[in-house]
């Protein structure tokens, strides 16, 4: 383990939080155009927030990671958010955004069971 993280578990375990909730919103974003609006903030961004809570909302229903509840288990954080999200997304008649980098596989493919036959 790298002494860093061991010296400053939630330190880390916030950061890691943070990047998980951030690499589902941003691949959903950089996607999906026309789909469910999603946001995410953080505690360090906006004080009504409790210490050390990241949260992802969907049309107006949010989601809030904390460090004392994900602690232990951080590698399921990010396909927790995935499932999350996924579940509360309409992605019936929106497509595929062509001006935002490259699209993330699994919007991709969500997108395209969502509109079938459309190109």
């Amino acid at each position: 383990m790298d002494p860093l993280r061991a010296r400053y578990p939630r330190y880390f375990a916030y950061e890691d939080l943070l990047s998980a909730a951030e690499r589902v919103v941003s691949g959903y974003r950089r996607t999906v155009d026309g789909g469910t609006p999603v946001e995410f903030t953080h505690s360090h961004r906006d004080a009504s927030l409790p210490e050390e809570t990241v949260r992802v909302t969907v049309d107006g229903e949010h989601l809030d990671l904390t460090v004392d509840a994900w602690i232990g288990q951080l590698d399921s954080a990010e396909p927790y958010v995935l499932a999350w999200v996924s579940a509360r997304v309409h992605l019936a008649g929106a497509r595929l955004t062509t001006s935002r980098g490259r699209p993330d596989p699994y919007w991709k493919d969500a997108l395209r069971e969502a509109n079938p036959g459309r190109r």
